[in-house]
């Protein structure tokens, strides 16, 4: 026993020896960026292995002040708190590698990656414009990359992710387009499943979708990553649970399980766990059927407590970028303006050398100034009342006043009317919902709001978007806000 612990003692101190060894190593940038092309961590489902390998990589690049090394270590870190859905841990790093966006902006390849990465946590939080637009600014990025390798790769990626955005949105062109154009750009099993799944639920062929299944099966075959076989075998679940072909859905739905569990994807549980519960619905299964769903909805629950979290932490950003865009603009108008008065000052000074016409030009200036401030205090006390007024509507809207119409009338002045333009057979009712719609309130938040079920407010948002002809392909909250700030 003692020579044991003898021989324990050794193998800590050795471990202990080889750690200081490589965090007081100072290796090249070359070296390090070598070091961090290695993904098989994401790949095998090493998920801690690999946050704690970027660690050392990250401190290998503070040992020789290698920004780009670092931010590279943040968004791989990010990327591996993804795949565990902690997504407000996610942000913490993503927000790092940001910081040091100026050291590493003419690399298109790690400005690309840093997008990539927020548009997924954008997704999972459900700001889903947010998201598109973040991969919007990667593509632009993956277009300047020279390794066709890394292009293709990354393209494959936001392809894919845009997908899914777009099946969010209820857009299934814009979702089959961006999908089909992931699996021909390369054509891998994540891919194949989601054309799978396009069929099934959009489609409702039956014929490509297992035309596809097939394809993810073959493709499997030559795939070394784990997640490859989870998504495989949950996505079979979904085809034979529509076939009715329940046993066997049911035996891939538990691989797919058993694999989510190894590789600590929480959100791939929970939606295998609502798979088995539907299974067991059909099957009449009664007492299994209640014991996956009460999984699904302790795990849901405790994600949506997480993303809340997360979601709060990047609307606060979401507002901070917006505030910081004003303010660029403010300076970029600022400096015109100072501009275009230093040139009215110097072609004064040239034209006219006189000393009365000096002080006029003086005199001028001063009322410029004046004229200005005056107008900055009338602009920042309309913006002060138009903030109150809508923090006011927003609280009047959650407690379901009946002031609420009245008060949102006058804040909002043409919103009845031209609403009314389109059907002037609208409810009160159906304006008030239009209202709700209007502020961004969704439909969860809106059947909170007005102690409603969930399926009325959808009911009565179908019923509105007919009487008031919006068509089926767009957003309703959308298409209500485009068209009264037209």
């Amino acid at each position: 026993m003692k020579g044991m612990n003898r021989k324990n003692l050794m193998l800590l101190f050795f471990f202990f020896l080889a750690s200081c060894i490589l965090y007081s190593q100072k290796l090249s940038p070359a070296e390090i960026d070598r070091l961090q092309n290695d993904d098989q961590y994401l790949q095998k489902g090493k998920i801690y292995e690999g946050i704690e390998y970027s660690k050392k990589t990250i401190q290998l690049s503070e040992n020789i002040n290698y920004a780009k090394g670092k931010a590279r270590g943040y968004i791989q870190i990010a990327r591996y708190l993804h795949s565990l859905g902690k997504y407000d841990e996610e942000q913490i790093y993503l927000q790092k590698a940001e910081a040091l966006y100026s050291e590493y902006e003419n690399d298109p390849l790690l400005v690309a990656s840093l997008f990539t990465v927020y548009g997924k946590n954008y997704f999972e939080l459900r700001f889903i414009e947010k998201s598109n637009e973040s991969y919007r600014k990667a593509l632009q990025e993956v277009l300047k990359i020279n390794d066709k390798i890394q292009k293709q790769k990354l393209l494959h990626d936001i392809y894919g992710s845009m997908a899914v955005n777009f099946g969010i949105l209820q857009n299934s062109d814009s979702m089959y387009y961006y999908t089909h154009k992931a699996y021909k750009n390369v054509p891998r099993v994540v891919e194949a499943t989601n054309l799978t799944y396009y069929f099934i639920t959009r489609k409702k062929n039956q014929d490509s979708a297992k035309f596809y299944l097939d394809k993810a099966e073959g493709l499997l075959k030559i795939s070394t990553s784990i997640f490859d076989h989870l998504v495989f075998n949950y996505m079979s679940g979904e085809y034979y649970k529509d076939q009715k072909e329940y046993k066997k859905a049911l035996g891939f739905y538990e691989k797919s399980l058993k694999l989510s569990f190894k590789m600590k994807r929480s959100k791939n549980v929970m939606k295998n766990y609502k798979g088995i519960a539907e299974v067991y619905t059909l099957q009449n299964n009664v007492y299994k059927a209640n014991e996956y769903l009460q999984k699904y909805t302790r795990l849901r629950d405790s994600i949506d407590q997480r993303n809340l979290i997360a979601s709060q932490t990047s609307g606060k950003k979401i507002i901070e970028d917006e505030k910081k865009q004003i303010e660029a603009s403010k300076k970029n108008l600022y400096y015109t303006l100072g501009g275009l008065l230093l040139g009215i000052i110097i072609l004064s000074i040239l034209s006219f050398l006189h000393d009365r016409k000096i002080r006029r030009k003086d005199l001028l200036l001063k009322k410029n100034k004046a004229y200005i401030l005056q107008n900055e205090r009338k602009v920042k006390e309309l913006e002060q009342k138009v903030n109150e007024s809508f923090e006011e509507i927003i609280q009047l809207a959650k407690e379901n006043s009946p002031e609420f119409w009245g008060r949102f009338q006058e804040v909002y002045p043409e919103f009845r009317k031209k609403t009314l333009d389109i059907n002037s057979n609208l409810k009160t009712s159906e304006l008030i919902l239009s209202a709700y719609i209007y502020l961004g309130f969704n439909t969860k938040d809106i059947a909170d709001y007005t102690f409603k079920a969930v399926q009325t407010i959808k009911n009565n948002k179908y019923n509105l978007r007919k009487r008031l002809n919006i068509p089926p392909q767009d957003d309703i909250s959308l298409w209500i806000r485009n068209y009264m700030d037209s």
